[in-house]
Parts: structure tokens; sequence; C-alpha cells
């Protein structure tokens, strides 16, 4: 059987309930996966709840952007009593897992950028290809605005609507530390920019340097935030997934 990550030793610092099918692909090609989650997520309380309630039914569009937005948007929606169902909008999506996550909720998605950045999504808005009219965008409280800004831009109106907030679980801190000091690993691998910034502050705290090992992320954004801290990175996908990810690692070792 083919085990071309066999002997390398790979942390995966996504979230505790969105690790396990990264960590099984790594495994399945003969790695070691260490899972050390840098990033953990809750419900947010906005003060805008009440007014998107009731506009709820206004909008044309909704623009998700991740499987976390799609699943606190859904909580939220049924904790206001509303069936999900009844709203007239369409749902935007960006990436096929976040589609995905639509779909189990029984819902259609009717547009999905050719890749799946918000960058992506603005260049279609700008083009015209994507022409929403009153867009709501469900979002995390670190998430860019560059969706609604760009959609106000044209003329059209957009609602951010923050339903989740990202966090740094503590405890994960010593775990971290624990197999920079203690194992030898090969690469570290980030899936958004928190991730890169929590794990920079354990080091500036700990006062440990970057350790000399390879790094991987996906997208631009992530990368882009994980070179201002000085790493070099290895591997960046062109299709923002982890299959991508792991494929990308599998080329990278065997060369």
């Amino acid at each position: 059987m083919d085990q071309p990550l066999s002997g390398k030793r790979i942390v995966v610092t996504r979230p505790a309930g969105q690790a396990a099918p990264f960590i099984g692909k790594i495994e399945k090609a003969g790695g070691t996966a260490y899972a050390v989650p840098l990033i953990a997520f809750r419900m947010y309380e906005d003060i805008q709840d009440e007014a998107v309630l009731n506009q709820l039914f206004t909008y044309d569009w909704i623009i998700i952007t991740s499987k976390n937005g799609v699943d606190f948007f859904m909580k939220k929606v049924e904790e206001m009593g509303v069936d999900i169902k009844d709203i007239p909008a369409k749902f935007a999506a960006i990436g096929t897992k976040t589609a995905e996550s639509l779909e189990r909720y029984g819902l259609m998605v009717s547009y999905i950028p050719k890749r799946f950045s918000a960058d992506d999504l603005a260049k279609d808005i700008e083009t015209g290809r994507f022409v929403p009219k009153n867009a709501l965008i469900p979002k995390g409280n670190l998430a860019r605005d560059l969706i609604g800004e760009t959609i106000r831009k044209t003329g059209a109106a957009a609602d951010d609507w923050i339903v989740y907030e990202t966090y740094f679980p503590e405890k994960e801190k010593e775990a971290l530390l624990h197999l920079i000091r203690h194992e030898q690993i090969d690469m570290y691998t980030f899936t958004s920019p928190s991730a890169v910034r929590h794990f920079i502050s354990t080091l500036n705290e700990a006062e440990e340097p970057i350790p000399e090992a390879d790094f991987a992320c996906i997208g631009p954004v992530t990368k882009k935030e994980a070179e201002k801290y000085g790493m070099t990175i290895s591997i960046c996908p062109d299709e923002y997934t982890t299959d991508s990810l792991v494929s990308d690692m599998i080329y990278y070792y065997k060369e």
C-alpha cells in the first residue's frame, strides 16, 4: 500500500470539530497527525439580531463564506423561531464544503465563485457576474468586510451579520509547546489567519523561536498572515481545501 507520508509528523491546528477528515487523509497517506486546535468558535450575541430578524424576508441573497457561518446562522434562525425554508432569498456559498453544509440543511445553493475565496466573489460582483440587490452576509467576528463593501460600492444594499466569534482555547498552549520542544515535527498546517496568530502568540509568550519545520497554509490570506511573522510557506494549494493540501503535501515530500 502506497504510504507517501510515511514517517512524517504533521500538526493539524484546525478546530476540534473539523479536524477529523483532514487527520484521516494524512493518516491514510501514512503520516502521523497531531491535533492541536488553535481556534474554537461560539455563538455571538449581536445587537443587530432583532433588526436582521425583522428584515429576514427582504433579502434577495444570503451569502455564507464558511461551514461555521452556515451552522451558526442556522442556530440563530432556529432560535428566532423562523423556518429557513420560508425565506425567499437565494443562497451563495464560498467553496464546496460551505455549499455541502447548506445542502445538509435542505437548502439549495444558487451561486459558488469559481475559486473558493471572498476575493473571487468580490471580483464576480465587480464584473457583474454576480448581482445581489439586497444581501445578508452572516459571518464570524474576524471576517473581513470585503464582500459587503464590494456590494455597497455597486449601489446595492448589504448587511453584515456577526453570528459567531473565534477564540483561542487556552488549554492548547501547553500541548503545542510540548510538540515543539519534544517531537520532531515535519510540518505545521494552518487553515486560517487566526490559527497563525495564536501559534505566534504562544511562541512569543513562551519566548520560543519559530520551529525549524515546513509550514503549509490553505489560501493566500492565511499564507500572507504567516509570512508577516517571518514563516516560510512550503505549501499553499491553488484550491483551498484539505484534499488539495494533502495532495500537495504528498507531492512536496515525494520531491
